[in-house]
């Protein structure tokens, strides 16, 4: 083959190649001025700025990202709900083109319209009009602005243009983000409360001064963030006194930031099964569900920490149990194994130090009793029953004494506060064992070393 021969050659295979590169561009052009063809409206979500839907009459203008309703009330939006409407576009298609003929609207329930979708955009407006269901109820009959089609589409447009202004509008009750969250106050059934966030913590300031439980205040505050509204009762009250908002069952004031920008949740009088409320900056007045009312009323008692212990079971490495005149240490070594070092060096039963050190870590107030006492002669803790250390690391971690009993409780105070509780009486046996009820057998040990020994030779 000589170099003419090859030469042609290569100029065919170099033109097939561009003929089918120019092909396949243009079915891709083809496919997508079908693609385009076939959309509903060919509009992106981040160029929609107004969707007016009919015959509701609700019209939503977006503010920057965020929507507000302008009518019929002003508004802020549900930015889901309606960024769903103006994100149909992205995927809604004509399925179908049934007739070109306006005369035929009202077979299709066209003439006149069951209602119409107006969206006003970068490009200019559109204006959807709605028919009937197709006899299948799988499609909507519709047709545009600017065109005498009718077509079939998804039944996504009447869904969307049946909407009703409490499906669009911003349901929340108290809008606010929960870690600008910097102290709040309560009032409720159970009184009134201040809560601080310090160092990272939540402390009570009022009616004392206290350790608060984060498990509850986070409870407390998470629900305020994500509860809405189910139903709006009045737009612009005159008189909020019919609503039982004057003198209202329960009060929130969040301040936030560094500012302390304040927000307040009212929660008025009973209605059914639901509350009336109102957030003070706005003028609604809206109905929220009892159970979310039930969450703000906690009283001291569920607000304050009533873990005495703040370690698990598995961290204590040594305790000191003190009850009727003698002391049992007991101190695990590096391989965790639990030895008992007073009154006598024995080997522990590891299964019975974990109900003692597992006690410790669950450790909780059953009830508050007494944060100041005068006395503690009548608690039985002048002279307690029972004094137990737990040391995490060697270093003490609680130290608390056991005195009389009460009920199925018993009191018991923390070395270093004044404050005198109740625990679950349980305790108070689990921390009083006989030597030989948490020592092994000494054969049981012999026979161990023995079979350790064997093991090793």
């Amino acid at each position: 083959m000589n170099f003419k021969t090859t030469g042609i050659m290569a100029l065919v295979l170099a033109i097939g190649i561009v003929a089918v590169v120019l092909l396949n561009k243009q079915d891709e052009k083809k496919e997508e001025a079908e693609d385009i063809e076939s959309k509903l409206l060919n509009i992106e979500k981040e160029d929609v700025t107004e969707i007016i839907l009919q015959p509701s009459g609700i019209h939503c203008v977006k503010d920057s990202t965020e929507w507000k309703i302008v009518s019929p009330v002003e508004t802020d939006g549900d930015k889901s709900s309606i960024d769903a409407i103006a994100n149909m576009f992205s995927w809604a298609n004509i399925e179908r083109t049934i007739s070109s003929d306006p005369a035929e609207y009202g077979v299709y329930g066209l003439n006149p319209d069951q209602g119409k979708l107006i969206l006003i955009h970068s490009e200019g407006a559109d204006t959807l009009y709605l028919g009937d269901k197709s006899p299948t109820g799988s499609f909507v009959f519709a047709r545009k602005s600017g065109s005498p089609d009718v077509f079939l589409t998804t039944t996504s447009l009447q869904s969307n243009i049946e909407k009703k202004l409490f499906d669009l509008r911003d349901k929340t009750v108290l809008g606010f983000e929960k870690n600008q969250v910097r102290s709040f106050d309560l009032k409720n059934v159970n009184g009134s409360f201040s809560l601080a966030k310090e160092s990272g913590e939540w402390k009570i300031k009022s009616p004392g001064e206290y350790e608060a439980d984060e498990t509850e205040i986070d409870k407390v505050l998470n629900r305020l963030n994500s509860e809405r509204a189910k139903e709006f009762v009045d737009e612009a009250p005159g008189d909020v006194r019919q609503y039982g908002l004057s003198d209202p069952g329960v009060q929130v004031d969040l301040m936030l930031g560094e500012n302390r920008a304040k927000k307040t949740l009212l929660i008025g009088a009973l209605d059914g099964d639901r509350y009336y409320a109102k957030d003070e900056s706005r003028a609604p007045v809206f109905q929220v569900d009892s159970a979310f009312v039930s969450i703000l009323n906690p009283d001291l008692y569920t607000l304050r920490l009533k873990d005495l212990a703040d370690f698990s079971n598995s961290d204590v490495n040594r305790f000191e149990l003190e009850f009727s005149g003698q002391t049992i240490v007991c101190s695990k070594d590096t391989s965790g194994t639990w030895m008992i070092l007073k009154p006598e060096s024995r080997k522990a039963k590891s299964w019975k130090i974990s109900s003692i050190t597992r006690e410790a870590s669950q450790l909780e107030v059953v009830e508050f009793v007494d944060d100041a006492p005068s006395s503690l002669d009548k608690y039985g803790l002048s002279a307690p029953k029972v004094r137990a250390k737990f040391f995490v690391n060697d270093v003490l971690q609680l130290d608390v004494f056991l005195g009389e009993e009460k009920g199925d409780n018993v009191y018991a105070k923390v070395a270093g506060s004044e404050s005198v509780y109740l625990v679950e009486k349980k305790v108070l046996e689990t921390w009083r064992p006989s030597l030989e009820d948490i020592a092994e057998e000494p054969q049981q040990v012999e026979e161990e070393a023995e079979t350790e020994t064997t093991l090793d030779q």
